[in-house]
């Protein structure tokens, strides 16, 4: 599918990015482009904001003490800074750059750590052995002081067992008070996306031949898929499913802006593969998070039971013609939207006749996973839709019973993705 290529290149070209800019510390010395940070470090507003130092330089007596202790560390990604079960003489780092995951056991996955997270704190004053490892998941920069150093500054000045307590209890309710604000801004975001997404469908009912439900089930606070189902006129049904690269408030803010164009180009009565050429054009501008949508646009008109559609990059719909079995449909899959301007998008056509059922879905319905990393699958999801012919006729009954089967196999497994199926029966 062109979505994966995509994902495939941009994995690629960040990939590439960390590579060139890894500046990795090896055998003691600092790798050419390292130099830098290994100079200025102390000055990166991370460290003036943990060790509380005021716009003059000054800073607690104990604080500075640490502070002029500590030293650069470098890790390359997949990189352990610290080892569960290690002895923790290492000490206490502070991430500068990078992100890491905090693992236990058979590497499950616990947390995750980036800039300013602090690792190890309590090795400092605490016997014992490491209870987690936190590996570096792209190239990280960390300031480390060992346990033997801080346990001989310490004694020799008591200030700094104080200024070690006080700047992680700030740091733990700074935590804590950011946290919180995030919660409330991603709910916040989370209503007014949904906001935009229709939630009755009982006006589309009343075109000729026409039911339609439509449902979305975010991974996190504020997903990247989206739906829409509107009329542009008496005759014809515009409805649409679409997945943006990404999660959280910028694909939700990106979603909203792929959905607005989307929706004011069709209104104009624009020929349907004009619409996505222009959605595309439009979505490129100023893209500097480089996201991108795929999406499934299709306008049925029931005067002539004709369905128009363009198919940007996203999974193939499933199709029943007149009371037979769902099986995928055999179309043309174009360039996703937002990725690169003046791609041209193809106007496809079918025939969809009283009796027919056609199911459009993101991938989230596909890549659902069990608590043994299974995946659903195309073959899952058309044995689902299968195996509920009986009521297939009714659009709420039958899709929730496909998020049932998807919610099933699962088996308590973490959704991973958002969830999101537009279905239509004649």
């Amino acid at each position: 599918m062109w979505r994966e290529t995509v994902k495939a290149v941009l994995r690629g070209m960040k990939f590439a990015e960390a590579f060139c800019a890894a500046r990795v510390r090896e055998n003691g010395r600092v790798r050419k482009g390292y130099q830098d940070m290994d100079r200025d470090w102390k000055h990166l507003k991370i460290v003036k904001d943990f060790f509380q130092i005021q716009e003059d330089g000054q800073m607690p007596e104990g604080s500075r003490l640490l502070l002029e202790a500590m030293e650069l560390k470098t890790f390359e990604a997949g990189q352990d800074i610290v080892t569960e079960g290690d002895p923790p003489e290492d000490g206490m780092y502070i991430i500068l750059e990078g992100d890491a995951h905090v693992l236990v056991g058979e590497d499950t996955l616990v947390n995750e750590l980036s800039a300013g997270d602090v690792v190890g704190e309590l090795a400092l004053i605490k016997d014992g052995v490491r209870k987690a490892t936190v590996r570096a998941v792209s190239p990280a920069a960390c300031a480390n002081i060992s346990r033997k150093l801080f346990l001989e500054i310490a004694d020799s000045n008591r200030k700094v067992y104080a200024a070690l307590l006080e700047l992680l209890y700030t740091k733990t309710t700074m935590m804590v008070t950011e946290r919180e604000r995030l919660k409330s801004e991603i709910e916040i975001a989370s209503r007014i996306q949904t906001g935009f997404l229709p939630k009755s469908f009982e006006r589309f009912c009343e075109l000729p031949d026409v039911k339609i439900t439509a449902r979305m089930k975010p991974a996190k606070g504020v997903g990247g898929d989206f739906y829409d189902v509107f009329v542009i006129d008496n005759d014809r049904l515009c409805f649409l499913v679409a997945d943006v690269s990404g999660k959280g408030v910028p694909a939700a803010l990106f979603m909203t802006l792929a959905k607005t164009h989307i929706k004011n180009y069709m209104m104009l009565n624009m020929p349907i593969a004009d619409v996505a050429e222009l959605v595309n054009n439009r979505l490129n501008e100023d893209n500097e998070e480089e996201l991108f949508v795929t999406a499934f646009i299709s306008v049925l008109d029931t005067r002539n039971n004709r369905l128009t559609f363009v198919n940007a990059g996203h999974n193939k719909p499933f199709i029943s013609r007149g009371g037979k079995p769902f099986v995928q449909l055999e179309c043309k899959v174009d360039f996703v939207l937002g990725i690169m301007e003046e791609m041209p998008y193809r106007k496809q056509q079918i025939d969809l006749m009283p009796g027919d059922r056609f199911c459009l879905y993101t991938d989230g319905v596909t890549e659902a996973f069990d608590i043994d990393g299974g995946m659903f699958g195309d073959q899952g999801m058309e044995d689902s839709l299968n195996g509920h012919m009986a009521d297939a006729g009714e659009p709420e009954i039958f899709i929730e019973e496909l998020y049932k089967d998807v919610e099933g196999f699962a088996r308590g497994a973490a959704q991973s993705d958002d969830i999101t199926v537009v279905y239509l029966a004649r």
